[in-house]
């Protein structure tokens, strides 16, 4: 499993059902790892823009359900992304058969975006305008658009003020078949509240799996309790705290 780096906040999450499971600790090293790589790469770009709180922020959440519809048109907001204020988060899952969440957001002024991504590599976020048309995309081999991600990534991407879309999907060879966690998470540099987005089924389909609502519910207890999960290069251990309950 691979991440675009999170966290700066030391501080020390404990996971009990996680404890037994050697699965989760092979993935945190991996984590670990991940960060390490990524925080290297971006220390040696001086020129990119960071993204790290101001003094404690305001921690934000809320529960929405997604569209019945589920398209670029009818995307689930997620909320306002405002330069050296705010940024946004989203977690959720993709239940087996669901072919991809689509989340908005709003820019209000042109500016670098800090975009972050967990479970890179069961996952593929693309950033789309309002139209739906790609501006950028996590997989590897979509070329100009991958440049484009990567730049996101880094905070060396401006856009445009105005309303984006985030196309959720699952990365190039997990089965459809197979449910997939997600986070991704937006910002304009620095921040001093932080929102953050529980996406859920739509209310109108069929009740969801005894195993996708375990997940569910385990997003929303990480989220109550999260008080970072930053774009940003120190300290990881909310973040796997969170991955531990998440995966047991």
């Amino acid at each position: 499993m691979g991440i675009v780096p999170v966290s700066n906040v030391a501080t020390t999450a404990t996971s009990a059902g996680a404890s037994s499971n050697a699965s989760v600790f092979a993935q945190l090293a991996q984590i670990q790892s991940q960060l390490a790589a990524q925080n290297d790469a971006i220390a040696a770009q001086g020129s990119a823009q960071t993204s790290n709180a101001i003094g404690t922020p305001q921690d934000f959440t809320k529960s929405v359900s997604k569209s019945q519809y589920n398209t670029v048109a009818s995307a689930t907001d997620i909320g306002t992304v405002i330069k050296g204020q705010t940024r946004v988060n989203a977690f959720g899952s993709l239940a087996a058969g669901d072919q991809a969440d689509y989340l908005s957001f709003k820019l209000s002024r042109k500016g670098a975006i800090n975009l972050g991504q967990l479970n890179l590599d069961q996952t593929r976020v693309q950033v789309m305008t309002k139209t739906g048309v790609v501006m950028a995309d996590s997989d590897s081999k979509s070329g100009k658009a991958y440049d484009a991600y990567n730049a996101m990534v880094n905070g060396q991407q401006s856009l445009d003020s105005g309303t984006y879309v985030l196309k959720i999907s699952r990365a190039t060879g997990v089965k459809l078949t197979q449910k997939v966690n997600y986070g991704v998470q937006v910002a304009a540099g620095d921040y001093s509240k932080d929102y953050t987005s529980t996406i859920k089924a739509a209310s109108s389909t069929a009740a969801i799996s005894s195993s996708a609502a375990a997940i569910s519910g385990a997003l929303s207890d990480q989220i109550t309790t999260m008080k970072n999960w930053t774009i940003g290069q120190t300290g990881t251990q909310k973040l796997m705290g969170s991955m531990m309950d998440l995966f047991a």
